[in-house]
């Protein structure tokens, strides 16, 4: 079984002007029977495709959120307890007899207080509230696709002195969860992220 999966940030606060653009072109032109995206609205286009479409928005002064799409197969929505409601959004499909989750997940960045802008102190909590479903305690062992916009890099721990985005991906590495970016036989970190004032090839 192979399927194709993308991921996205949409950036809708930043970009509002090319929203509907930018759908188009995910919907057009990425050919992935399964779509990602973060820090977004849904389209018009495929907001009423019930089965098919799962998303949240944050809410409060962030009304955009993380979600999964497909055209191709049918999902329905898993909902656990937690306070991160649209900064993650959890959809199941059946294929080939086989139980997949995908989980799309955006580093919610702290907005106040003494981590003001760090966003791995949300990516543990998100974590812990994930475990139910990455241990089996609900519905038993699955296979799971864990991907987004992390917000995370191994690169940002020795500026915030500390071991703890090493920790985060360990965490992952313990749930036995693998990563996709070792499978493409490139030269560690992967960049993801590319600004124009950043002199690190962040991950």
């Amino acid at each position: 079984m192979k399927i194709r999966i993308a991921t996205w940030n949409m950036a809708y606060w930043q970009y509002k002007k090319y929203f509907k653009e930018a759908w188009d072109y995910y919907l057009k032109e990425i050919d992935a029977d399964i779509i990602f995206f973060q820090e977004a609205r849904t389209s018009k286009k495929i907001q009423n495709e019930k089965g098919h479409l799962v998303w949240n928005e944050i809410g409060g002064k962030r009304p955009w959120g993380s979600g999964v799409y497909s055209k191709k197969y049918k999902l329905t929505e898993e909902i656990i307890k937690t306070e991160f409601k649209g900064a993650f959004s959890i959809a199941n499909t059946i294929l080939e007899d086989r139980k997949l989750t995908f989980i799309s997940l955006y580093g919610l960045m702290e907005s106040n207080g003494p981590t003001k802008g760090y966003s791995i102190t949300n990516l543990h909590r998100m974590l812990s509230d994930l475990t139910c479903i990455f241990n089996g305690h609900l519905d038993g062992k699955r296979n799971i696709v864990f991907g987004g916009d992390l917000n995370a890099s191994v690169q940002l721990d020795p500026m915030q002195k500390n071991d703890s985005h090493k920790i985060f991906f360990d965490r992952l590495e313990d749930f036995k969860l693998k990563d996709c970016f070792k499978l493409s036989n490139k030269e560690f970190p992967v960049q993801t992220l590319r600004h124009h004032i950043s002199k690190v090839k962040w991950q």
